[in-house]
């Protein structure tokens, strides 16, 4: 007859936790493309959503770059980190702050001034 145990036998292997979700969400992705005719009007020409890849650090993960016409290199970026939207300007790295949305972060570089940047900065 076969004997039972009354203790399991097992091996619990833990995982690190998940870090908060750091990429666009589709929502943030949705006011992104709702935001490209208005900011075309504005000057900006070009909203690219980097997604990110294998060799990028853990921690980084999809971002927005807003490129002014006919300029090389991105004004502002946007990201989110858990649940704040972050913006900033690539130039300077100055932060406008967290937002809770990504149609605040973007209204927010809409504002006549969202950074004082210096006139070299600028240019």
């Amino acid at each position: 007859m076969m004997k039972l145990r009354s203790e399991a036998e097992c091996i619990i292997i833990p995982f690190p936790p998940r870090p908060p979700l750091a990429g666009l969400t589709s929502r943030d992705r949705i006011e992104v493309w709702r935001w490209h005719e208005e900011a075309r009007l504005l000057g900006y020409d070009r909203l690219v959503i980097h997604d990110r890849e294998p060799f990028d650090p853990p921690d980084t993960d999809s971002f927005l770059s807003v490129y002014r016409a006919g300029e090389s290199f991105s004004r502002w970026g946007v990201s989110r980190r858990g649940s704040n939207v972050l913006a900033w300007c690539t130039k300077t790295g100055t932060d406008l702050g967290p937002f809770a949305s990504v149609s605040e972060a973007l209204t927010a570089l809409l504002a006549p001034s969202p950074v004082r940047l210096p006139v070299s900065a600028v240019s």
